[in-house]
């Protein structure tokens, strides 16, 4: 009663799916149903394929045939028309077994093994049946249960409680290790997911990402296990079932679909060889695969299949072949084979399997003279060989040590047996042929042995072995090999590296395994690998250099290894260097005529501007600040002030003595330079822009009104400048140079003809012409300028305005002073006569002014005071 509420209860409470099963089971196993079917037809449906008495029997399902349907009058049977060959081989090679291992139980323990087959027909309710039977003979120990995926659980739901060891070997899942259902199932094989895991661990080591992959319908959940595990969340690809050849199709249909290119990575997970084979060739002949990389599941991914696969994608490229290799699927039983191919016609009929076997032998394997040809082994006999010996040697050690279990009780003999079977601190080995033995440990009542993988290049023709693989990891044995392998490029995409992001093209409607990596755009950001999209950054931000974060928009100026910043400071220092040489020339030649005539202290003031001037150019150029920009500001003003003020006295003067020789009106202003005299005007001048900046500077905006940072557009960068320039208070303190500097060209002008001291007035006027044309050109442009050009545009009018009266009114003096080789008296000559010259032509004779010399005496007085 205990036992009946700790398993059976439990294990049929949730599978709905078992009750027919159960139904059945109480039907077969119930005396009155027994009673009643003595008096039926027995049919191949109710009798084993192959049977043997035995102390101790071995219990096998196969599918061989298939369920006729039932006709009206007539018992159903097995169509052995379309035959499972593979099947038929299974069941005589498990019968051959039980033979071969009853000759030592008989001399060991005096006892006998038998067997008891049967064919399922492809049918639940067969199976069902066949699964009853075998559990109502007392003497089965062990049962190969059915290979077909549907029937396992029914099969092994019936044999379960009764604690018959049965073991799987084509097809296992989760829930079938589940001991509260299942307690005495174990399995040959791992449950499909953890074969995907074993997988997952390879591509991961592989570095394999993006991946394309076909399979066939018992292996969709391997494969939805890998997509959606593995392959979705490192990569991407494409998952579609070609279960059969009118499958091939829909591999150029899925890539139409999708608009991608295939991915270099196929995985190809399918159950038949000849399938694989038609799938490479769809790909190479007609997709024209090229430079592909190969892996296959364990089912069609076997060595044996390895030069196949070889031939057809030789001429399509580098390629590499990648297959799992299971100890179990590529082990070759040469005795088995040898046992398997005899002429069955020849041996003794013992059991309806036998007749089965020929008919497979005549249609499968001819026996001729001319024609002789083997048959092939089925890929999965390696299974249920290991299987069937797992159980007869846990029957053997158990009877070994038969003191601890009573045979009377065969409930507790069975769950022995599969405790030794299940144990999962040993290591056992199991001998399958002379020769070959299987070592294997349990883990969750499954074998786990993992499987190795090996690699075939078909550009070095080589094959070698590159590890073992387990559902937790991956044991690699060849470095070298594995190198070698991912030297291929994983994926037709490179990775994009933070700072970039996928770009896909517009005709993609799929997520594909191709992409190209674009930089992140200005004032965005990726801090990750493969980023799909970049983030934004805020607005006051915008995006480093290699677009990997967010930081303040930098501060623009001119840098001092800048070329505008070269262009100015060596302008600068050459031209202060000219107005040192120049004063030092005119404090040497002060006496000379040529130096006199032009007034010693009005070129020293022209010198002393020219001393701010040139410096001053280089101020723009440094970094922008209160300090700076006041201080180019105020030595701006000055030198326009003392140079164009200067400039207008000299003029003025020389208009004045010139219109006496030419007998018109002086400027009205010569009176009053006469009366205050050069020095007193000077001081003058520069006080009253004195004041006015100071009027200027404290009607302002405050203490910082002549620096700003200037940013045109969010993200974008500060320009630190000054911009005193575009104040309308600056008009007020250049009011006086400005009409200083017109009215000096005006003057200018008139006198450009005057003989005063080697036409010195048209040498002002071209230099003042000059200066206001930049002015004009530099305030028409500026406003309109970038930020970063600014300051380069004030240094550079500074250093031309500078330049052109240095230039113009100095060297003329000083080529002279060095080119003549008058002397002194001569040069007073040459000058007093070109004056003599200027005021006699074509002139009568001047009224005489009052308190006025001659104009011959007033003319050498003036012109050398």
């Amino acid at each position: 009663k205990q036992w009946y509420q700790r398993r059976v209860r439990g294990f049929f409470k949730d599978d709905i799916r078992t009750m027919f099963s159960v139904f059945v089971l109480l039907v077969v196993l119930s005396p009155k149903a027994l009673a009643s079917n003595e008096t039926c037809e027995s049919t191949y449906l109710d009798d084993p394929v192959a049977a043997k008495h035995g102390d101790f029997v071995i219990g096998g399902l196969f599918q061989i045939g298939n369920l006729r349907e039932y006709r009206i009058g007539q018992p159903a049977y097995c169509d052995t028309y379309k035959i499972k060959e593979y099947n038929v081989q299974k069941a005589i090679v498990l019968r051959g077994i039980v033979e071969q291992q009853s000759i030592r139980f008989q001399r060991d323990f005096n006892k006998t093994l038998g067997y008891e087959l049967y064919d399922s027909c492809g049918s639940t309710a067969v199976t069902a049946r066949a699964s009853a039977r075998l559990a109502k003979n007392p003497n089965v120990v062990g049962v190969s249960s059915v290979d077909f995926k549907e029937h396992i659980a029914r099969s092994a739901g019936i044999t379960s409680p009764y604690q018959i060891p049965t073991f799987v070997y084509l097809y296992n899942d989760d829930e079938l290790m589940i001991e509260s259902k299942y307690p005495t199932v174990f399995s040959m094989i791992d449950t499909e997911v953890n074969e995907a895991e074993i997988t997952i661990q390879f591509l991961k080591k592989m570095g394999f990402k993006y991946m394309d992959i076909w399979y066939h319908k018992f292996s969709k959940e391997m494969a939805e296990h890998i997509y959606n595990s593995y392959v979705k969340q490192v990569g991407c690809g494409r998952i579609e079932d070609v279960t059969y050849s009118s499958h091939l199709h829909k591999i150029g249909q899925k890539y139409n679909e999708t608009k991608g290119s295939p991915s270099q990575v196929q995985l190809i997970l399918q159950n038949s060889g000849s399938t694989t084979r038609k799938i490479l060739s769809e790909m190479v002949n007609n997709l024209r695969f090229r430079d592909k990389i190969y892996v296959f599941g364990i089912s069609n991914g076997r060595k044996s299949y390895q030069d196949g696969y070889a031939e057809i994608v030789a001429q399509a490229g580098d390629n590499t072949l990648i297959f799992p290799e299971a100890e179990l699927l590529n082990i070759k039983l040469d005795q088995t084979s040898a046992y398997l191919n005899r002429d069955w016609k020849n041996e003794e009929r013992r059991d309806p399997i036998d007749d089965i076997y020929i008919n497979v032998q005549d249609y499968r394997c001819p026996k001729g003279v001319s024609s002789s040809k083997d048959c092939a082994l089925t890929s999965w006999l390696p299974y249920m060989v290991g299987g069937v010996n797992m159980i007869i040697e846990a029957l053997h050690d158990t009877l070994s040590k038969a003191e601890d279990v009573k045979e009377s009780c065969m409930m507790d003999f069975r769950k022995s047996i599969f405790k030794k079977i299940v144990n999962e601190s040993n290591t056992l080995s199991i001998e399958l042929e002379e020769n070959i033995v299987f070592n294997y440990t349990m883990e969750n009542k499954t074998v786990n042995s993992g499987y190795g993988f090996s690699a075939y290049q078909t550009r070095t023709k080589s094959y070698g072995i590159i590890g073992r693989g387990f559902y937790n990891r991956m044991d690699v044995e060849n470095e070298s090999l594995l190198q070698e392998i991912s030297r291929y490029n994983k994926t037709c995409s490179s990775e994009c590296k933070p700072g970039t992001h996928r770009l896909w093209g517009k005709s993609v409607l799929y997520l594909p395994c191709c992409w190209t990596c674009e930089d992140c755009k200005l004032n965005s950001y990726s801090i990750e690998k493969d980023s799909n999209v970049c983030d934004a950054c805020t607005v006051d931000l915008t995006s480093n250099d290699n677009n990997t974060g967010c930081v303040p928009p930098p501060k623009i100026y001119a840098k001092y290894n800048g070329t505008s910043f070269v262009v100015v400071a060596s302008g600068s220092a050459m031209g202060t260097f000219f107005v040192i040489v120049f004063g030092v020339m005119v404090m040497s030649y002060e006496k000379r005529p040529v130096i006199k005539a032009s007034d010693p202290g009005y070129l020293y003031s022209l010198l002393v501007g020219l001393l701010i001037g040139y410096p001053t150019a280089i101020i723009p150029m440094l970094k922008p600040s209160t300090q700076s920009c006041n201080m180019e500001y105020y030595a701006f003003v000055v030198f326009s002030t003392l140079i164009s003020t200067n400039l207008l006295y000299k003029c003025v003067k020389v208009y004045d003595i010139f219109a006496a020789a030419k007998n018109f009106e002086p400027p009205v202003l010569g009176k009053f330079f006469k009366t205050i005299g050069h020095p007193l005007f000077n001081i003058f001048i520069l006080s009253v822009t004195a004041i006015i900046l100071t009027v200027d500077t404290f009607t302002g905006t405050g203490a910082g009104w002549g620096f700003r940072e200037f940013q045109k557009m969010p993200h974008e960068s500060w320009f630190l400048m000054c911009y005193g320039i575009e104040k309308k208070s600056m008009a007020l303190a250049m009011a006086i140079p400005t009409t200083a500097f017109f009215l000096t060209l005006i003057l200018a002008f008139q006198m450009r003809n005057f003989p005063h001291n080697f036409k010195e007035s048209l040498n002002i006027f071209c230099a003042t012409f000059v200066v206001i044309f930049c002015s004009a050109m530099f305030l028409a442009s500026y406003s309109y300028s970038a930020p970063e050009v600014r300051s380069f545009l004030r240094g550079i009018v500074l250093l031309l305005t500078s330049t052109a009266f240095l230039f113009s009114i100095f060297l003329p003096k000083i080529y002279f002073v060095f080119a003549s080789n008058q002397t002194i008296e001569e040069e007073r000559e040459v000058i007093k006569e070109r004056v003599r010259r200027f005021s006699n032509v074509d002139q009568p004779p001047p009224s005489p002014r009052p308190s006025t010399t001659t104009i011959g005496n007033r003319l050498s007085v003036t012109t050398y005071n």
